[in-house]
């Protein structure tokens, strides 16, 4: 075989040819391996964490200071105290459409949470799709947004997301689990 194709590589008409048809190989090997990862999905039910692509459906506005007034008793005097914890972000409650699963599984399809943001409304509410990451309440009653952490993605293709800048949803995802995630104590 290598005998045949140095005798027509010697011929200079088939020269161009053959070497055509090595860097054609070469590429086509090399760009299977360029396939982005379309479907990633880390599963790990001991972490408190949810990340997904999501669709807005709606941010609303709350004031996170109602009903914060706990009555508790004083156990010296036996005196009703009246305490008031004040939240001095803005809050919103936002539902979204799970595109896709990125680390653990809601189970769901929909999801609503609280966002909580000290400059304002967030700024995943202007992506058309974003890398959202949540965690459940310690009390098991609602998801809350892992604060001011979100990445914009972008749809390239059915059913395939990657980063604006094209990087994967699993690199995307372990940029934040190995720093600000990890650093919260989550990882």
């Amino acid at each position: 075989m290598f005998t045949i194709v140095l005798n027509i590589y010697k011929n200079d008409c088939y020269k161009n040819l053959v070497i055509l048809a090595i860097f054609i190989f070469c590429i086509s090997c090399h760009a299977q391996n360029l396939k982005p990862e379309t479907n990633f999905n880390d599963q790990n039910n001991t972490v408190n964490l949810y990340a997904f692509v999501g669709k807005k459906i709606s941010l609303t506005e709350f004031d996170p200071n109602l009903n914060n007034k706990i009555k508790i008793l004083d156990s010296i005097t036996g005196d009703t105290i009246v305490r008031q914890n004040y939240v001095m972000d803005y809050a919103f409650k936002a539902k979204y459409v799970i595109i896709q699963n990125v680390y653990n599984d809601l189970g769901q399809d929909t999801v609503t949470f609280n966002v909580y943001n000290h400059y304002g409304r967030p700024a995943f509410e202007n992506y058309d799709y974003a890398l959202l990451n949540i965690s459940l309440s310690e009390n098991g009653k609602y998801y809350f947004h892992q604060k001011y952490i979100s990445d914009e993605v972008i749809k390239v293709k059915k059913d395939i997301y990657e980063g604006k800048d094209g990087e994967s949803l699993k690199n995307l995802f372990n940029e934040k689990k190995n720093g600000v995630l990890k650093a919260r104590g989550i990882f």
